[in-house]
């Protein structure tokens, strides 16, 4: 058992954070209704279709003790048309061997450089954008190593629904759930 809330002093109200947590998802299914709309003379119809879904609190929402996923994908799609742009632009120089410019080989080399500037440009772009990948890839990796201690934090919680606030039992205090999110992000280790 638990202590009682400091904030109201009753227990019956008190409920382990987890608990409120996993009380507060609700997983549905259904069919969409069907949709008719006009089209030239006649009308259209469209079936309504499969919906799925996860419907969550706003308390289990101030609650989660997790990090929300970050995607990556659109670094890496960005990336590979940076180097294809990049492929495109270094078929400029290319061709400027073919016709040199008038002033001989000194000029020569000033105009490659300019025509191989946007590759270049382009090039260092992705660059950035790969060494970005990377810190959001080493990131996630200390969030995941931080899961299991910051999980241990989270589950000693409790929530009293009287207050909205959480408590740990050895601790004397009501807490904010934003607090108490502060808390479990920093033991952690991934607080912002």
């Amino acid at each position: 058992m638990t202590e009682p809330c400091p904030g109201c002093g009753l227990l019956d109200q008190v409920q382990r954070v987890p608990a409120v947590y996993q009380g507060g998802h609700s997983f549905f299914r259904g069919r969409a209704p069907a949709v008719v709309a006009p089209s030239g003379d006649g009308l259209v119809v469209a079936a309504g279709r499969q919906v799925n879904g996860v419907s969550v609190s706003a308390v289990a929402r101030a609650l989660d003790p997790f990090p929300p996923p970050r995607r990556g994908g659109g670094l890496l799609a960005a990336v590979i048309v940076l180097v294809l742009v990049g492929s495109c632009f270094l078929v400029l120089p290319f061709s400027a061997f073919e016709d040199p410019p008038p002033g001989g080989a000194g000029s020569e080399v000033v105009g490659v450089a300019v025509v191989s500037l946007p590759a270049v440009s382009v090039y260092v772009a992705a660059g950035v954008l790969v060494w970005l990948y990377v810190r959001r890839v080493r990131a996630d990796r200390r969030q995941r190593r931080g899961v299991p201690a910051a999980r241990q934090v989270w589950e000693q919680g409790w929530f009293c629904h009287r207050c909205g606030g959480v408590y740990f039992a050895d601790a004397g205090r009501l807490l904010t759930p934003a607090h108490f999110r502060q808390l479990v992000a920093r033991a952690g280790g991934y607080e912002r």
